[in-house]
């Protein structure tokens, strides 16, 4: 693995890690599956990896006025260790866990928002699944 491989795994579990770390492991297993069907289908939400988790206001945890922003696991965490786990699963080729989302490449979380987003209501987007607390929806064809 080189390091900028090494880097993009570190920053997708730690995606998963504070984007799904209190939900089951099959809400974190589709939230990691969501980031993937970007990296696989590029578009103006990235290219790669790091493009699709790092661009501004894509995956709130990495946004400097989200209170998860600054959240950093400790190495026994269990939460950490299945983020570090489905991680591995999802960014292996081929992957080594299936997609339970049909292609997501968006979700929101029921538990922070109130109101679904313009973009889960406007058509642009076709609702998948709801794991735990989150919501999936891939680009309507």
């Amino acid at each position: 693995m080189t390091p900028e491989e090494a880097y993009a795994f570190i920053v997708f579990a730690l995606a998963i890690y504070r984007e799904a770390g209190g939900e089951l492991m099959t809400t974190k297993i589709a939230m990691a599956w969501s980031v993937r069907n970007r990296v696989q289908n590029p578009g103006w939400w990235g290219h790669d990896w790091l493009g699709c988790l790092l661009l501004p206001w894509q995956y709130s945890c990495f946004n400097h006025n989200d209170p998860n922003a600054t959240k950093l696991p400790m190495s026994k965490d269990p939460s950490w260790q299945d983020s570090l786990n489905v991680a591995r699963n999802v960014m292996h080729e081929p992957p080594l866990v299936s997609d339970p989302t049909d292609g997501a490449t968006s979700y929101y979380d029921t538990s922070l928002d109130s109101d679904p987003p313009k973009w889960a209501t406007d058509g642009s987007n076709v609702h998948t699944i709801t794991l735990g607390g989150l919501n999936f929806y891939k680009l309507a064809a």
